[in-house]
């Protein structure tokens, strides 16, 4: 049976509206409420920063840049509510595990802390689609700034998949658990191809 979650236990402090520095100290702190899931979420929105800054610093009027940079800095923004996000999604297993609560109900808060972590990559993945899209409109002179987007969207990804991995150990029942550590590699693995060509023509102009 799921917990009853106190809405005032989710008035949790909101990391996405924190300075640089203090998000980054409190990341390191051994008690903190960050984790991998929050690096990742904050790698993501730099990735789709520095996308969407490629595509203002080519300053096109075409309708499918304008498109691109309408949708990179939606996905800018959602990637920092992600961070809080994932912050929630973790709360039905910490007071799990701080309760010592029956198995069965740990292993539920741990699939309900997959939920956000999953999320990151595949709106990774939208970031990624969205950059194709625009790749040959883009100024060679973005090129550098286009490859370091896709250098950090690929940290997300991975940084996503290691959380989900080390998750999916911690599950009992077998197929959830393999799915739970294949399904973000598949994922991956499909945006990958794309990701090299992108890389290879922006490394054209550098």
């Amino acid at each position: 049976m799921a917990d009853k979650l106190n809405v005032s236990e989710l008035k949790t402090v909101l990391f996405a509206g924190k300075s640089v520095n203090n998000f980054n100290k409190d990341l390191s702190e051994a008690d903190n409420k960050l984790g991998i899931g929050s690096a990742a979420a904050e790698a993501a929105a730099t990735a789709a920063a520095l996308a969407l800054l490629a595509v203002n610093k080519t300053n096109s009027k075409d309708e499918a840049m304008k498109n691109a940079a309408g949708n990179l800095e939606t996905l800018r923004t959602y990637f920092l509510h992600l961070i809080d996000e994932e912050n929630k999604a973790k709360l039905p297993l910490e007071k799990r595990l701080e309760a010592n609560a029956p198995e069965n109900e740990i292993e539920g808060g741990y699939r309900t802390a997959c939920t956000i972590v999953g999320e990151i990559i595949y709106s990774v993945i939208s970031t990624v689609e969205v950059l194709d899209k625009v790749a040959d409109s883009l100024c060679p002179c973005t090129a550098a700034i286009a490859s370091s987007a896709l250098f950090f969207a690929r940290t997300a990804m991975e940084t996503c998949r290691v959380q989900l991995a080390f998750y999916s150990t911690k599950m009992n029942e077998e197929v959830y658990a393999r799915t739970t550590k294949r399904e973000p590699e598949i994922a991956i693995e499909g945006v990958l191809p794309t990701m090299e060509k992108l890389l290879a023509k922006f490394a054209e102009a550098l």
